[in-house]
């Protein structure tokens, strides 16, 4: 999407008095400054890149100071009044306005009884899941730690003299989805009554929200300026009604939205799409710009399609498993489906492509841990021996530049997955600057390998894969150089970052600066993977860095709500804990990416047929039993993955073959070749169901851009409803084996009109086992 000029005439509410176009000095919807409970640090570039000296004064909301700094860093104490503020910024006479969250932290103390030991230590989702850094004290029987955390269910593990254990006095514990479980710690929080705000009505030049309680604070954005609402009071509530500026009228895509809360509880926030000042209410409007409306596809581009087999060439080592190595999967062989019409048929309107760069000819690692021995190719990509050139065993520099084209022709946004925590070393980056890599060994003497939490930004995956110090600038920014030719010369439309957790802010924000910089009339998606808490994913996410991420979380409470392996009743309890907290997180209209399985995981279809279990090793169950296809209970079990993944807010995104059901245990098995013909008869339902899904999703507004109710119905169903002025989607999913009736009342009339004949002779409304339905 090109960058618009923006036009301010007169003296308008935004403080600008020139009748002349020029350009935002804020790029995209400023992500909100989330303060923390102590100090928070501020960096002004991440809004306002390159033009920090031409802002003219601040104003921050009351009970907040701010402290500059040498460093261009700016340091914020305090809390303001309320949950929800502003804070103002001008630059050269224009008034920018950048939404403020108060911090709901709160000191709390951590008991352990039942634990005998020497040395106990606490770790889970409040520290990243460090192993090391949260001793507890012991007082008596018991072991205390302190701890600053936010309303909500935080799961932890306890480090016993060196081994790990669950707390055995804990209220509740999780599936971690590795065959253990986690204990659950909650705080609660506070009890602030409010309304959730939801579009309601609009005119020619206005729109107005539902009625919400009186004193709940409700702040307004067109693009990153305040508008001021009228209110009126109706029925006791108050009516907030918001001007669309004159300037919105003279622009393309441009959006409002809401923030709501009160004293210290914030509430959900809402974001309205216009073109040219018009509010839009039909998803045809809507393009491949309009990321709340994207369905991504993840095309792991050597199991896919053989193109062309002449350039197939799998690593000659008799070490390595077939499984392991190239199976001919290449760039022709998804061009050739994108000119086909495969993704436009199943409604797809991005792909997420697997690593293109150059990777190692010979073999490396070793699996020994059960059933074969086998060494790996790097036919997944992700060990680069070059960081800008395709793997010619993927195909040619024409081949690539000529799928993009294709791409952008059928209307699709193309992300590509980029690995920059890493090199392999035999890349010359390594070779000729082997000191820009983190130390191999540990003070202590010990490998520095797979430390993925104690030692996260230095670890190296492996000992042939050195980690690239990328906190030091000078590594950075030449690193940041190597991913922009996949954007600038390709002609990628966004990232897909591998190991982002692993990568230090220096990078990320030393990368976006350099696509603001260099690709100013373009606007890049960025996606980064991070398994770990939500405060943990959340520390990447703001205009100077990410867009989004994946959110593994919601997918692990899918998981234990539709697999089958579990209580449904507690599973769906879960599922609606996580996406509510996400919701909050990441906000009401988020674009993290929600996943129906990926590379790194087991296929859901073999966890719901039981054939692979959660409490397993996926990976070994795949290198030591062929897994069987899966019962015809597993394939509606991922049919209401999908439904859910396309009823909630986030991008959709879909693991090639699991439109059809592919299967498989963990890695490698779960990266079969994809099969594109003589499907099975479920194979063929799951597929059409899913084309189904994808367009109810890509053609409703309520499903793209509504205020989102989720919630568990008595008889353990569960119930997403969306909202977006007139228009309402209802999803109702009942992963239980018999079939449950649900309220009526549930049923929005203007829905229970149309559907009607699906109701019982009681007037109860009838949901199938293992089955959804969507009302529009």
């Amino acid at each position: 999407m090109k960058t618009q000029f923006l036009w301010i005439l007169g003296a308008t509410a935004l403080g600008c008095s020139s009748p002349e176009p020029f350009q935002p000095a804020v790029r995209g919807l400023a992500s909100p400054i989330r303060l923390q409970a102590g100090q928070t640090r501020f960096q002004p570039e991440d809004y306002f890149a390159g033009k920090t000296a031409e802002i003219d004064s601040v104003r921050w909301p009351e009970g907040v100071a701010a402290a500059a700094t040498d460093s261009g860093w700016v340091v914020l104490t305090g809390q303001p009044r309320s949950s929800v503020s502003v804070a103002r910024f001008y630059l050269d006479g224009v008034r920018y306005d950048l939404p403020v969250f108060r911090s709901a932290r709160r000191s709390v103390e951590l008991r352990v009884e039942g634990i005998r030991g020497r040395e106990v230590y606490a770790f889970g989702t409040f520290n990243a899941w460090n192993r090391a850094q949260l001793p507890m004290v012991q007082e008596g029987d018991v072991w205390k730690a302190a701890l600053e955390l936010e309303p909500g269910k935080h799961e932890y593990r306890l480090m016993v003299d060196g081994q790990e254990r669950t707390d055995p006095g804990a209220s509740d514990s999780v599936s971690n989805g590795m065959g253990g479980y986690n204990s659950i710690f909650e705080l609660k929080g506070d009890s602030e009554a409010f309304s959730p705000l939801v579009a309601d009505q609009l005119g020619k030049n206005f729109v107005s929200l539902e009625p919400v309680n009186e004193g709940q604070k409700v702040i307004g954005f067109w693009e990153n300026h305040e508008i001021e609402p009228r209110t009126t009071f109706e029925n006791g509530k108050v009516v907030y009604n918001f001007p669309i500026p004159n300037a919105a009228f003279r622009m393309g895509r441009t959006h409002l939205r809401f923030y709501t809360g009160g004293e210290y509880v914030r509430g959900n926030d809402v974001l309205i799409p216009l073109e040219r000042g018009q509010v839009i209410t039909d998803a045809t409007q809507l393009n491949r710009s309009d990321w709340p409306a994207a369905v991504l596809y993840f095309a792991f581009v050597d199991r896919f399609l053989n193109g062309r087999a002449d350039n197939d060439k799998p690593v000659a080592d008799p070490e390595i498993h077939p499984k392991a190595n190239y199976q001919g999967g290449d760039i022709e062989g998804l061009r050739r489906k994108i000119d086909e019409g495969f993704f436009e048929e199943l409604g797809i309107n991005g792909i997420w492509i697997s690593p293109l760069s150059r990777n190692p000819e010979g073999a490396y690692g070793l699996w020994d841990k059960g059933g074969v021995k086998s060494k790996f190719s790097g036919y997944h990509g992700y060990w680069p021996v070059s960081n800008t050139q395709p793997d010619p065993r993927l195909g040619t520099r024409d081949e690539l530049l000529e799928l993009v084209r294709l791409g952008h022709e059928k209307n699709l946004n193309l992300l590509i997955d980029y690995v920059a925590n890493h090199v392999h070393e035999e890349n010359p980056i390594y070779r000729q600057h082997p000191d820009w890599a983190t130390p191999l060994h540990l003070p202590d003497g010990s490998l520095n390998t797979e430390r993925w939490d104690e030692h996260r930004l230095t670890t190296w995956f492996d000992v042939f894969m050195p980690t690239l110090e990328l906190r030091d600038p000078k590594i950075a920014g030449p690193m940041a150089d190597t991913a922009l030719v996949w954007v600038k010369d390709y002609g990628f439309d966004g990232f897909r970052h591998d190991a982002t957790k692993h990568i230090s802010e220096v990078y990320w924000r030393s990368l976006t600066r350099k696509i603001k910089d260099s690709l100013p009339d373009r606007d890049v998606f960025q996606i980064g993977e991070t398994y770990g808490s939500p405060d943990l994913i959340s520390s990447y996410l703001s205009t100077g860095m990410l867009d989004a991420q994946f959110d593994f979380n919601v997918y692990d409470a899918a998981v234990g709500a539709f697999s089958g392996q579990g209580p449904v009743g507690a599973g769906l309890k879960r599922l609606v804990e996580v996406e509510t907290q996400s919701l909050v997180q990441y906000g009401s209209h988020n674009r993290m990416g929600y996943i129906s399985g990926n590379q790194d995981r087991p296929r859901f279809i073999t966890l719901a047929s039981g054939d692979v279990l959660l409490s397993e090793d996926a990976k070994l169950a795949g290198w030591t039993r062929e897994i069987p296809l899966p019962d015809d209970t597993a394939y509606a079990r991922l049919a209401m993955l999908h439904a859910f993944n396309m009823a909630i807010p986030g991008i959709p995104v879909i693991y090639y073959g699991d439109e059809i059901g592919l299967h498989g245990a963990g890695d490698p098995d779960n990266r079969k070749m994809m099969k594109f013909s003589n499907l099975t008869a479920p194979e063929q339902r799951l597929r059409e169901e899913v084309i189904r899904l994808v367009h109810l999703r890509r053609g409703s507004m309520a499903l793209t851009y509504g205020t989102t109710e989720i919630g568990v119905l008595s008889g353990d169903v569960l119930y997403v409803r969306r909202s977006y002025f007139d228009q309402e989607a209802v999803v109702l999913i009942n992963p239980n084996s018999n079939d449950v009736s649900i309220d009526p009342k549930l049923i929005p009339a203007r829905l229970k009109a149309r559907f009607g004949h699906l109701y019982t002779e009681s007037g109860d409304y009838r949901i199938p086992a293992f089955s959804f339905d969507y009302l529009l």
